[in-house]
């Protein structure tokens, strides 16, 4: 059995006067040493309430895109990419609508298309929504065994159970799934999970950012933060093209890597770090998805995604959650939003006045007479209006807990909710939800992210340690229990051997 830390065997030779060289090491046992050939399946979780229209558009229109690229450059024939759709609202009584609405897979683009065409985003209920059932739903899908597997959560709003203020089901999903159960069982099962992150609209919540790092962590994907929503299809695509790269290396080294650990005992940082060595030897460039760092670092944020990796389930890691005061996004990303004339929204937490009551908005952005609040309770994300009905902002110095100061409208005759008493309560009997003037998306954050008629968030890079972990990881826990704590019990072949501790890193961040 071929080590990663073995020097290279010669070359075979075809000089005539001399003897060939020991064959190559064949570093796979696992399957075939490349994707060239296998199916994609790709899921894709869609927020179907009421701030997700723009998501929702350019995911339609990403489907194409997603077909041209990924089967031009891993030679796949028409049908062996599968698109499939799950949309998600809230479960009642926050919405009455669906919780989650099931379309399948299918290898029809068109088809795809016109699922995401049929979707209305309207509705939801308390703030967090059902997203734990979509990943539930997800999980009993009838994924291709061979497929390279990638599901893609689109988002601005956490699950429930996380200990968010005015959350309507605070114990978690009334379905009584467990997300971190979930994405374990994804992991076993080689599903890569990406969640898009809409901001600014999820940084007002005290812990979805880091949950959601951390669940990505756990399958080795990546939480990708969205400021414009005319991007959302380009990192998709990026997404798609650097799991496809991670998948060629972790058919060819997976079993060097199973015996090096299970087999041998070696320890799973020094066979990364032989790993990253014969990656910088071999000079191994994949396609990588570039993302720009737009949170301020945290060590009580990253110590929060640990707890929440290592958690048996939601339960088990309340009270040990700590909130993060200080500001979420760089202060660069908070003025860009500012001079984009977008009004932050204000977390119930932080409140100082009862906001006005919103209209209702259409896709196409007419607006209507309010009909409620927007998503209910805790909800304050902006309504989007047409730009001939925002209403004038006042800008207040206060400082937020996000950075910058509040962009609030002007204070309203409504009292604020006593204190003590949910937002969601307040709401719910006759209070009003939060109303902002706001742009189109496509301007959200447009100095801070790349436009998609000038550049790609993604490129060919040279392999970094983030992916050599990510195919190390990725590697062991197909053929382990992942367990609460971080710990993967071998199963099959090294069945009864010592369990490994997982090696977490940033590349859920």
């Amino acid at each position: 059995m071929a080590s990663l830390d073995a020097p290279d065997a010669p070359a075979p030779t075809t000089d005539p006067g001399a003897q060939p060289g020991p064959p190559e090491p064949k570093e796979n046992l696992n399957g075939p040493q490349e994707t060239e050939g296998r199916p994609l399946d790709i899921l894709f979780l869609q927020d179907a309430t009421g701030s997700q229209g723009p998501y929702i558009k350019s995911a339609r229109s990403a489907i194409s895109d997603i077909c041209t690229k990924v089967s031009a450059s891993f030679s796949l024939a028409k049908g062996d990419i599968r698109f499939g759709l799950i949309a998600f609202r809230d479960h009642p009584p926050q919405d009455r609508s669906y919780v989650t609405k099931n379309f399948g897979f299918t290898a029809d683009v068109e088809r795809m298309k016109k699922n995401l065409a049929g979707l209305t985003a309207t509705g939801g209920g308390d703030g967090p929504e059902a997203s734990t059932a979509a990943l539930a739903a997800a999980l009993d899908m009838e994924w291709e065994e061979d497929a390279v597997k990638i599901v893609v959560l689109i988002t601005d709003a956490p699950p429930h159970g996380l200990g968010e203020a005015g959350d309507g089901f605070a114990n978690g999903s009334p379905d009584q799934n467990d997300p971190l159960q979930i994405v374990r069982q994804m992991a076993e099962r080689g599903i890569t999970l990406y969640v898009i992150a809409c901001e600014p609209s999820l940084s007002r919540y005290m812990h979805a950012i880091d949950f959601y790092r951390a669940i990505c962590q756990i399958t080795s994907g990546k939480m990708v933060p969205l400021l414009n929503a005319s991007q959302l299809g380009d990192y998709i695509v990026g997404s798609t093209l650097e799991t496809f790269e991670t998948e060629k290396l972790i058919q060819e080294f997976q079993g060097v890597i199973l015996e090096d650990v299970y087999g041998q005992g070696k320890p799973v940082d020094e066979v990364m770090g032989n790993m990253q060595q014969k990656m910088e030897e071999r000079k191994t460039e994949i396609q990588t998805l570039i993302l720009e760092d737009i949170y301020n670092p945290s060590k009580q944020a990253d110590a929060n995604v640990t707890v929440w990796v290592e958690a048996e389930n939601l339960g088990s890691a309340k009270g040990k959650i700590k909130p993060v005061r200080a500001a979420r996004l760089k202060a660069s990303y908070a003025a860009d939003m500012a001079g984009s004339d977008y009004a932050y929204p204000v977390p119930a937490p932080y409140a100082t006045h009862a906001p006005r009551p919103p209209p209702t908005t259409s896709l196409a952005g007419a607006t209507s007479p309010s009909g409620g609040p927007h998503k209910g309770s805790t909800d304050s994300r902006p309504i989007y209006r047409h730009s001939s009905h925002r209403a004038p902002i006042a800008r207040s110095h206060e400082p937020t807990p996000f950075g910058g100061s509040w962009y609030s409208p002007p204070p309203p005759a409504p009292a604020a909710p006593a204190p003590g008493v949910p937002y969601s309560s307040y709401l719910h009997s006759g209070g009003s939800a939060p109303s902002y003037g706001s742009p189109s998306l496509s301007t959200y954050g447009a100095a801070s992210a790349p436009s998609p008629a000038s550049s790609t968030p993604y490129a060919s890079q040279q392999m970094d340690m983030s992916q050599t972990r990510r195919v190390v990881m990725q590697s062991l826990m197909r053929s382990a229990k992942v367990g609460p704590g971080g710990v993967l019990t071998p199963v099959g072949e090294y069945a009864g051997k010592s369990g490994v501790k997982f090696a977490s890193g940033k590349e859920g961040k």
